[in-house]
């Protein structure tokens, strides 16, 4: 993981099989491979990188110089140590807030500038031609056609290349654009799937003084990650390979075994994004990481149970940081280590809430960081609005 703001790309293994028998892994047996791998996951951010003291100090403490605690609620009870913002605040918006058009014209620019950094490192080797289908996914800007049309012809992508854009999901929306992904692969597995998740929450900086807002603000950063599936070794014969498909997928590369999602009845107003006209205003309820502490255990077991699995066979978490609290309450929820949670404040205290991008960016740092060894199990997990979660089960 980089803090630089450069693009990065995992490399994935290139060892045998990740489908050993079951004797060579502990646990129960090996389930039949899947149709989908992670072949590659790379991720850009903005150029400017700050501290959170200094944001705070240089612009926040004026702006909230009337809400009590205020300068704790930023910096210490996010535990975010710095960010990436595509504005500064500090500098671009010393004259006033934009209105909304401005800040909607900044997102198509630098989400252009960032998926072709991320996108570029996952294509990396590889002939566009094979991608079949381009998913984008953003909660922070909306325009048609959009910088994802442009992308696919800066990336060289076939004009016939499908395109799907999931907007205004929130931060599970990473999860929702896999399981799309995975779609297209079963529906067409001689083809690879591109996945960009862009995020760029600093364009929405308003000036509403609260608690909430303080908290807000001081928990969402910038960042981009992008993904590219195809289908997992060995699921891809002669009669299914379409003429696209010039090599065997990666061997070694982490297998996506199965997903959920599940909306929580009667939760819905406890996380909301409205568009207002002085740009998107996030309300985050206190009660949510309690919520989902209550919730993810048996959510789980729904997940890891048909794989006659539960949560003490997953090695791997990538679990989506939408505020330290929310690690803290659902890693005690599920009995996890210091280490198996590492991953998810990391990303949070280097980079923040990045939205959708962010469960990417946990899965990229326990990737070059963790080293899964083939055969273990990762969960990717997911909250949102709605109260939403999604969760993927992994297979190194």
């Amino acid at each position: 993981m980089t803090t630089t703001g450069s693009p990065v790309a995992v490399p994935l293994s290139r060892a045998p099989s990740p489908y050993p028998a079951a004797t060579d892994v502990a646990g129960p047996p090996a389930p039949t491979p899947p149709a989908a791998a992670v072949l590659a996951l790379g991720s850009a951010a903005p150029a400017a990188r700050i501290d959170q003291t200094d944001v705070f100090d240089g612009f926040y403490a004026q702006l909230y110089r009337d809400v009590p605690d205020a300068r704790r609620l930023f910096v210490e009870a996010t535990r975010v140590r710095r960010r990436f913002f595509t504005w500064d605040p500090r500098v671009d918006l010393a004259a006033g807030f934009p209105a909304l058009g401005a800040r909607v014209d900044a997102w198509e620019r630098e989400t252009l500038a960032l998926g072709r950094r991320s996108l570029a490192a996952v294509l990396d080797g590889v002939d566009p031609a094979r991608v079949g289908t381009f998913i984008m996914v953003s909660t922070t800007g909306y325009a048609c056609p959009g910088p994802q049309a442009a992308l696919a012809q800066q990336l060289g992508l076939r004009p016939e290349t499908r395109r799907t854009f999931i907007g205004h999901m929130g931060c599970y929306a990473a999860l929702t654009g896999l399981r799309t992904a995975l779609d297209a692969i079963a529906a067409r597995p001689g083809e690879l799937v591109l996945l960009c998740c862009v995020e760029l929450t600093s364009l929405h900086v308003r000036g509403e003084a609260s608690a909430e807002q303080a908290i807000v603000h001081g928990l969402f950063g910038d960042a981009c990650a992008a993904m590219l599936l195809g289908a997992a070794a060995g699921s891809v014969t002669p009669a299914t390979a379409g003429p696209a498909t010039a090599t065997a997928p990666v061997p070694g590369a982490p297998a996506v075994l199965s997903t959920l999602a599940r909306t929580f009845p009667g939760t819905a107003e406890a996380m909301t994004i409205r568009v207002r006209e002085d740009g998107f205003r996030l309300r985050l309820s206190p009660e949510i990481p309690s919520m989902l502490a209550a919730t993810t255990p048996a959510f789980l077991t729904d997940l890891l149970a048909p794989r006659g699995l539960d949560a003490a066979d997953v090695r791997h978490w990538a679990i989506h940081p939408g505020g330290p609290r929310i690690v803290d309450k659902v890693g005690d929820a599920l009995g996890l280590s210091a280490e198996q949670r590492a991953a998810s404040l990391g990303v949070l205290a280097d980079y923040g809430n990045c939205s959708s991008a962010t469960v990417l960016l946990v899965l990229e740092r326990v990737l070059r960081e963790s080293r899964p060894a083939p055969g273990e199990y990762g969960v990717m997990i997911a909250f949102g609005p709605g109260l939403t979660t999604e969760a993927a089960l992994l297979r190194f």
